[in-house]
C-alpha cells in the first residue's frame, strides 16, 4: 500500500469496510490471504492471524510447489494432457530439486533458468492443445495459469521476476542496441531466442511511410526494452482514416516482453500477432486512435503496471476471419494498470465534428479468459457501440480491487462485477497517473 494509487483505492473502500471495523480489530486481515496480496509475484502473501500480513520472498520450495500444482488442476482430472507437457513439467521439477541440493549460486541460477525453459515450452504446448480442442478450454486455461505461476516464481530467482522498467535486459541472450531518431522501420523477423533489444536511447517516427516502426519476430523470450514511438499523423484525422492506414507502434510475432515503451499518436499501440504468451510492462501509451493493445490473434499474456492514457479502445480480442485463432485455452491478465478511454475526432459511425470513443474491451466468443487486479479505469462518454459495450467480459478468471472512474451523466452505463467500485471523482485518476509517472521517470516523455 505504498503508492498513492493503493492509498486512493483504500480510501474508496472505507465506507464498505466500516461495517467490518470490529472484525478488523480482531483480525488484521479479515478476508484471509486475499487481503494480503501486494501485487508482487515474487512474494508469498499470507495472513498470519493476529500478526497481520506476511510477504515472504519466493524460494525454491515455492517454485517446486507451483510445479506440483501444474498437474493437479481440477478441470484436467479427466483430460488426456499431452505426454510432452507431463515430461516437461517433470524435467522442470527435477531441475529445481537439483538446484535445492547445491549451494553453488551460479549452478542454482543455471538450473532454475533451464527449468524456466521447460515450463515455457510446456505452456506453449498446453495453449496449442487447447486451440486444437485436444483438451478442454477450462483444462487448458487452468493448466496454463498454473504453469505460468511456476514460471513467474522461478523467474524471481534469476533476476527475470523483477517488475522494474527494463528488467528484461538482465537476460543472457544476444544484445541489440538502438539509438537516435529513426524515420524508417526497424524490422527483424529472425531474432535469436532470448534476444535483448535495448531501445532506451531510440526514437521511432511513425508515419504514412513507416506504418510499423518496430516489427519483431523469431525465437522465444525476446525483450524489447524502452523506445519512444511518436506518430507524425494529423491528430484531427477521423477514426476511419486512421483505421484504414492499418499501423501500429510496435508489432511482435513471438513470445515477447515489451518493457518500458512509450507510444503516442498511432492507430494501434501494441500488436501481438503470433505465438504467445506476451508481456507488456511499464508501457506508456497515449492518443491511440484505435486499440491500445490489439490482441486479435487472441494470445494469452500479461499487461502489468502500464499507463494507457488515451485509447479509443483499450483491449481488442476480436479476430477477423482471415486471422482465425482461438483463445479459449489462454489467459490474459491485466494488473496494476491505468486505462482511459479518450473521445477522439470523427469516431466510428460518427460525424467529423463529433468526439467519441469505443469500449474498454472489444471482445468475441473466441477471446482469451480475462483476469483483472488492482486497475483503475476511466471513461467520460458511452462508447459509440452503446451502453452494452461498456461492460467487462464475463465470466472473469479472476478479479479484485478495480476502480472505475465514470465522468459521464447518470450511473455507469453497464453492469460491473463486484470486484469493481465506481466513483465520479476525477482526482482518483489524476492521482493514480501522477503516482505512475513518479515511479517511471525513465519511461519516455
Amino acid at each position: 500500500m505504498r503508492s498513492a494509487t493503493r492509498l486512493l483505492l483504500a480510501l474508496l473502500l472505507l465506507p464498505a469496510l466500516a461495517t467490518r471495523a470490529f472484525a478488523a480489530d480482531l483480525v488484521p486481515c479479515p478476508g484471509g490471504d486475499a487481503d494480503c496480496d501486494d501485487g508482487d509475484v515474487c512474494t508469498l502473501d499470507t495472513c498470519g492471524g493476529s500478526d497481520g500480513c506476511r510477504h515472504d520472498p519466493v524460494g525454491l520450495d515455492a517454485v517446486r510447489a507451483a510445479i506440483d500444482q501444474a498437474l493437479a488442476v481440477d478441470a484436467c482430472a479427466d483430460a488426456s494432457v499431452p505426454p510432452i507437457v507431463v515430461t516437461l513439467r517433470q524435467r522442470a521439477a527435477t531441475l529445481i530439486d537439483r538446484a535445492a541440493a547445491t549451494s553453488n549460486t551460479a549452478r542454482v541460477s543455471r538450473l532454475v533458468s533451464a527449468a524456466i525453459q521447460r515450463l515455457r515450452r510446456a505452456s506453449r504446448r498446453v495453449a496449442a492443445a487447447g486451440t486444437r480442442d485436444r483438451i478442454s478450454g477450462d483444462c487448458a486455461g487452468g493448466l496454463g495459469a498454473a504453469l505460468g505461476t511456476a514460471t513467474a516464481r522461478a523467474a524471481c530467482l534469476v533476476g527475470g521476476g523483477s517488475t522494474a522498467p527494463f528488467a528484461c535486459l538482465a537476460g543472457h541472450g544476444p544484445l541489440v542496441t538502438l539509438h537516435g531518431t529513426r524515420t524508417s522501420e526497424y524490422s527483424n523477423r529472425l531474432l535469436a531466442p532470448g534476444t535483448r533489444i535495448d531501445a532506451r536511447a531510440a526514437t521511432f517516427l511513425a508515419s504514412s511511410s513507416t506504418h510499423y516502426p518496430i516489427s519483431l519476430d523469431g525465437g522465444a523470450d525476446v525483450c524489447l526494452a524502452g523506445g519512444t514511438v511518436r506518430g507524425q499523423y494529423d491528430r484531427t484525422l477521423d477514426w476511419a482514416t486512421m483505421h484504414d492506414m492499418n499501423n501500429a507502434g510496435a508489432a511482435f510475432a513471438s513470445p515477447t516482453t515489451v518493457d518500458g515503451i512509450r507510444v503516442d499518436d498511432v492507430t494501434d499501440g501494441l500488436r501481438p500477432r503470433g505465438i504467445g504468451p506476451f508481456t507488456i510492462r511499464n508501457a506508456w501509451l497515449s492518443y491511440i486512435r484505435d486499440d491500445c493493445v490489439e490482441d486479435d490473434h487472441v494470445e494469452g499474456g500479461l499487461i502489468d503496471d502500464s499507463l494507457f492514457d488515451g485509447c479509443y479502445v483499450a483491449i481488442s480480442e476480436r479476430p477477423s476471419s482471415a486471422i482465425g485463432g482461438q483463445g479459449g485455452g489462454q489467459l490474459l491478465t491485466i494488473r496494476r494498470s491505468l486505462l482511459r478511454l479518450e473521445p477522439m475526432p470523427g469516431p466510428r459511425n460518427g460525424s467529423r465534428g463529433e468526439l467519441g470513443n469505443g469500449e474498454f474491451f472489444k471482445w468475441s466468443d473466441r477471446a482469451t479468459a480475462l483476469a483483472l487486479y488492482d486497475n483503475v479505469f476511466m471513461a467520460e462518454k458511452v462508447g459509440q457501440g452503446g451502453p452494452d459495450t461498456m461492460g467487462v467480459p464475463r465470466p472473469l478468471a479472476g478479479c479484485a480491487r478495480n476502480v472505475m472512474v465514470w465522468l459521464g451523466p447518470g450511473e455507469y452505463p453497464a453492469p460491473l462485477p463486484a470486484c469493481f467500485r465506481v466513483t465520479r471523482d476525477r482526482a482518483v485518476w489524476d492521482a493514480a497517473v501522477a503516482d505512475w509517472k513518479a515511479r517511471h521517470p525513465a519511461v519516455g516523455r
